[in-house]
């Protein structure tokens, strides 16, 4: 048997850059339950208020599936400007960037293309965690818009919520 000259085999670049990047994406979404910081971060990922444009891109590989409970609320009318005597505004659920109902073209041309103020609060929860996103949307004409974010902060809903009475039972039930 010849024995021929073996090069040393290096190692696949790309592959290994591939595992690194799989593996971050994993133990950043298995951090996420518990660090809050890990969780407020991908929230401001999802309703576009990330600090800088580096850490938004730094998140891009992280899967935007199902991870939040994303609700969002359209009105025409500013939020406190009256108090309706009946709410029939009820909060719908959206997956993924819930921010996406003013930067997707069907969902900004259903609220825009009447060239009349769009008044957007989004939220997005996730394990206490609570962040709530107010937009306007201004028609500036011709069919463009212009996105002035009024606020963007952490809401405690706790207190928010209705006290519900305590359920009690007859006597044959208990």
């Amino acid at each position: 048997m010849a024995d021929a000259k073996s090069t040393p085999k290096r190692p696949d670049v790309f592959f290994v850059a591939i595992v690194v990047s799989v593996a971050t994406v994993s133990v950043w979404l298995l951090l996420m339950p518990f660090y809050p910081a890990i969780a407020r971060m991908t929230m401001r990922r999802f309703h576009l208020t990330t600090d800088s444009f580096a850490l938004w891109a730094i998140q891009a590989p992280v899967p935007a599936m199902y991870n939040f409970g994303n609700q969002y609320e359209i009105s025409d009318l500013p939020d406190g400007l009256i108090t309706p005597v009946l709410d029939s505004t009820r909060p719908r659920y959206i997956n993924h960037f819930p921010t996406r109902l003013l930067t997707f073209a069907n969902g900004r041309y259903s609220l825009c293309h009447e060239g009349r103020h769009c008044y957007l609060t989004v939220r997005s929860s996730y394990r206490g965690q609570t962040l709530e996103s107010k937009i306007l949307a201004r028609p500036l004409g011709e069919g463009r818009y212009e996105w002035i974010r009024q606020s963007s902060e952490f809401v405690d809903l706790s207190d928010q919520s209705p006290d519900l009475p305590e359920l009690t039972f007859p006597e044959v039930l208990q």
